[in-house]
């Protein structure tokens, strides 16, 4: 078996890994103090577990596109069409968070880069946590696997070897 026949699934491993960390960690934080994170009213419940249970819908279906996404990149190691599932899938996972960081900038009066007060300590800035950009990072990694499954798939080998003609 040729071996860089694995690298879309490799890749797509790693979109789900840095999509499933993405999730778990916290959208805005407020600078100089990181221990304090900002509710930011997208479904969790405070003080659950931070299992998978206890994740918002829009985290849960980041987390099942981004699985979606790699077994159509183990599929397209057999069918060169299924390489557009971890496309399409990494494409949806890149709508979140451009969409919320779009909204945040966009609101002059609970937007990022704006000062906050919090009791008992020194102001504060409120900014972009890491899950943002690791979810940007595993939307293009899921990208990738799609772009590397068609280019790598057998039936593109096939289709060079023939030129193109049917093979019947």
């Amino acid at each position: 078996m040729n071996r860089t026949r694995l690298l879309p699934v490799g890749l797509a491993a790693a979109g789900l890994v840095t999509v499933l960390v993405g999730i778990h960690t916290e959208l805005l934080h407020a600078r100089s103090m990181y221990d304090f994170t900002i509710t930011t009213g997208w479904g969790r419940v405070p003080g659950q577990p931070r299992l998978l249970h206890s994740l918002n819908h829009e985290e849960r279906l980041l987390a099942q596109l981004a699985g979606v996404g790699l077994v159509g990149s183990i599929l397209a190691m057999r069918w060169r069409q299924a390489a557009a599932i971890p496309v399409l899938m990494g494409g949806v996972v890149l709508f979140y968070p451009v969409r919320t960081v779009l909204h945040y900038l966009g609101d002059p009066r609970t937007g990022v880069y704006t000062g906050v007060v919090p009791v008992g300590d020194p102001t504060g800035r409120v900014v972009f946590g890491a899950e943002p950009y690791l979810l940007v990072l595993g939307g293009v990694l899921l990208l990738a696997a799609g772009v590397a499954g068609w280019w790598l798939s057998p039936t593109a080998a096939t289709d060079e070897e023939t030129n193109g003609a049917l093979v019947g």
